[in-house]
């Protein structure tokens, strides 16, 4: 049986063809052709049908504002500003909505004006000549983009609608108003959309890309990727403008606070010291005073002195007081640092300047992160942190001035007593100027510190700058085109290759030799091609076919099947009706009638029978009626017309009880019968997987076809002939593959035969090309 395996090239089932696996999408090229071509064309209409997409990019530098010197240690020993500008935090302010909607604002991007052409879009941005302003809008307004068409200065077509510019008009898009500009009127038709400012803004930002340019450098890369490269560039030197502006007004803050309180201040002391300054006269014009003698005005001189430093203590104190009254607040959070006014102590000035720019950093952040972020809690830590040293630095400070407080009030009393020598009226007039005195020292002082504080406010600048301004490449960075072409290449390679591999997959149908040899290890004796003639004997009408030779070629394997003289009866059997077993022995037993062998063909499907009806031969007696003693031997043998050396017993009247019939003992002496009157006996047994009549029959065989036909026996069969095999229920079994399908490319996987193919034989016909046919395969 080894022998035979090899012969019939078996034990190759599990072994991978590559050949064949190949030649299954190799011989469907066409179809990967035309697919490929259908897909390249989608891919162009597609290309065609996007926008491109330019890269606009500029870059900025983020000033590191960290203290130096000692005041630098001093903050870093408190865990204050270590890392200067928190990177990550500005680009999420660059990215806010807020900064953004100013952009698109500034910049009117609300509206969006393109040309369409026949499958493509062009973004316009500005040289229009004209605005189309949105004054109100209503249900349809976003809906779809409008036509607009500008006539003249005068005239325009709105969405087929003719109106006047410059004029609000009621239109189905809302209320609008068309206004033009000196500049000369683009008179193409568009097509405008109109938006709201936060969805453009939220476009904008989805676009935009933001990154470090090293890991620890401060330069940050902006990108924007936008339809039109003017309008990006627009966007983005927008973009930093007001994020340049947007802190500058967040360090004025505190600034622009002092610099209120300095203008009250000094406005209600022009009035004190207009009503001190009016006492001097009056009390000068009462007791007609003009001049003063030299002891008085050397006692004056120098309480003027003492009280300019009791003024600049008391004020110091003043300071120290609104701070201390600010820092014992239980929620200073949100409200505003008071004045330093006279504090010159460094230290001092510097912790609650820090106070003051951790404040404003922690309200920058809130706007775009929570409270609970950690970022806010390192914040938080750093602001009690200042607040306990700021405490303690102003306790000593107001301890320092108490003591000169009173230093200076020992010296004023002092000067009091002196003064007492002085007569009565220059003593009066000494106490009316002693006020005059302090209050235009004190103005005086308050003017100096607006000033300073003005300029303060006008010299602030921004904590970045930028590198370059923006730039754009005019060569569009999408659509890609060789990788949306080569993705549609794929995918016209893929949807074949896909339809070829799934129609293999949900094939349960036998359609190839490997589909028989992945589950058994059956020899296949013979591959039979299908045929379109419906003559039962083939091999006598049309002899020189192709499928005539393919029968002779299984005459001629029967000699390594049944090679002793004394093996003459071959049964025929299949799975089930319909795979052809009644036509491959009737043609196998008529091929070797040929060859002057005498044949005899028994048909022993009792309940179908077949063979009777194709040959039309009389089956009014057959092997039923032997079987049951209605006729004798030489009764029921026919010879089968046009061959000679070819006999057929019919199966006869159908019996009601077959199985009985064949296990009766008549059967066995028939065989016997025939075998010494022909050379070969071939049994034509039902399909085993309906009756047991093909097993009672395998008895009297010597060898046994089992026929698989092609694209109709299921592969879950197979594994039937296989466990027929190993429990040697059939003697000497062998597989006919019959009806395979040459036409079909890839169907057979390698082609007919043991090693050469076949081409057109004389009585065979070529079959015609035609659409329908390249569909069928």
């Amino acid at each position: 049986m080894s022998q035979n395996n090899e012969l019939f090239g078996q034990n190759k089932g599990n072994e991978v063809n590559i050949q064949e696996f190949l030649h299954k999408y190799i011989s469907n090229w066409k179809w990967f052709l035309i697919c490929v071509i259908i897909s390249l064309s989608l891919g162009y209409i597609y290309i065609r049908s996007q926008i491109p997409q330019y890269i606009v990019e500029t870059d900025i530098l983020i000033k590191d504002n960290k203290s130096s010197g000692d005041e630098k240690d001093l903050l870093q020993s408190l865990n204050v500003n270590s890392s200067g500008k928190v990177i990550d935090n500005e680009i999420e302010i660059l990215k806010s909505n807020s900064l953004m909607e100013k952009v698109v604002n500034d910049l009117n991007l609300q509206n969006s004006y393109f040309i369409k052409n026949r499958i493509s879009q062009v973004v316009i941005y500005k040289k229009l000549g004209y605005n189309v302003e949105l004054l109100k809008a209503n249900g349809n307004t976003y809906a779809q983009p409008w036509s607009i068409k500008v006539i003249n200065k005068n005239q325009a077509i709105f969405n087929g609608q003719t109106l006047n510019v410059n004029r609000p008009v009621q239109t189905e898009a809302g209320l609008i108003m068309i206004t033009t500009n000196n500049s000369g009127i683009d008179n193409r038709l568009l097509f405008v959309n109109f938006n709201t400012t936060s969805n453009v803004a939220q476009g904008l930002i989805s676009n935009l890309l933001i990154i470090p340019a090293t890991k620890d450098a401060t330069v940050l890369l902006i990108k924007l990727q936008d339809a039109n490269v003017d309008r990006g560039k627009d966007v983005l030197n927008k973009l930093v403008d007001e994020y340049n502006q947007a802190g500058i007004d967040d360090k004025n803050v505190t600034t622009a606070n002092q610099l209120v309180f300095l203008k009250g201040r000094i406005d209600s002391l022009a009035v004190e010291l207009s009503s001190v300054e009016k006492n001097v006269q009056d009390y000068k014009s009462a007791n007609k005073i003009t001049d003063m003698t030299a002891e008085s005005t050397a006692v004056l001189t120098a309480m003027q002195t003492n009280d300019e430093a009791l003024t600049q203590l008391n004020l110091q104190m003043g300071s120290l007081k609104n701070l201390e009254n600010y820092l014992s607040s239980p929620n200073t959070g949100q409200a505003k640092l008071p004045a330093m006014l006279g504090i010159s102590d460094p230290t001092l000035l510097a912790l609650v300047q820090q106070l003051g720019e951790a404040q404003l950093r922690k309200e920058s952040l809130l706007r775009t992160i929570p409270e609970t972020n950690p970022v806010i809690s390192s914040i938080n830590d750093q602001i009690s942190a200042l607040r306990q040293t700021i405490t303690q630095t102003e306790q000593n400070l107001k301890s320092s001035l108490l003591g000169s407080l009173n230093q200076l009030q020992t010296k004023s009393n002092q000067f009091e007593s002196n003064i007492r020598g002085v007569p009565s009226k220059e003593r009066g007039l000494i106490d009316v100027m002693r006020e005059q005195d302090i209050k235009n020292t004190l103005f005086t002082y308050l003017l100096q510190k607006r000033e300073e504080t003005a300029l303060s406010l006008a010299s602030t600048t921004a904590d970045s700058r930028t590198i370059n301004t923006a730039r754009g490449n005019y060569v569009p960075i999408k659509p890609v085109k060789s990788t949306l072409y080569l993705t549609f290449i794929l995918l016209g390679l893929i949807l074949p290759f896909g339809v070829i591999t799934g129609k293999e997959v949900l094939n349960v149908k036998v359609r190839k030799r490997s589909d028989i040899e992945k589950h058994t290890d059956t020899p296949i004796i013979a591959d039979i091609s299908q045929s379109t003639d419906y003559d039962p004997l083939i091999v006598i009408s049309r002899p020189r076919s192709m499928l005539a030779e393919q029968i002779r070629a299984m005459r001629s394997n029967l000699q390594y099947i049944i090679p002793s003289k004394n093996d003459k009866v071959l049964l025929f059997t299949s799975s089930i009706s319909g795979e052809g077993k009644s036509f491959v022995s009737l043609n196998l037993g008529a091929s070797l009638a040929t060859t002057g062998k005498k044949v005899v063909i028994l048909e022993l499907d009792l309940r179908k029978p077949k063979l009777n009806i194709a040959l039309g031969i009389d089956n009014q007696i057959g092997i039923s009626n032997y079987l049951i003693d209605q006729y004798n031997y030489a009764d029921i043998i026919k010879p089968i017309p046009h061959q000679e050396n070819y006999s057929i017993i019919t199966s006869g009247p159908n019996p009601p009880n077959p199985a009985e019939l064949l296990l009766n003992g008549k059967l066995d002496i028939l065989i016997e019968k025939l075998k010494k009157d022909f050379d070969y006996i071939l049994l034509d047994a039902p399909p085993i997987g309906l009756v047991t009549d093909a097993q009672i029959l395998a008895q009297w065989a010597d060898a046994t076809l089992y026929v698989v036909r092609y694209n109709y026996t299921h592969k879950t069969q197979i594994p039937v002939i296989n466990d027929l095999r190993e429990k040697g229920l059939f003697r000497n079994l062998n597989i006919v593959f019959n009806g395979v399908d040459f036409s079909v490319n890839g169907s057979y996987g390698y082609g007919y035969g043991y090693g050469y193919g076949y081409g057109y034989y004389s009585d065979d016909k070529p079959q015609k090309k035609s659409l329908l046919n390249l569909l069928k395969k």
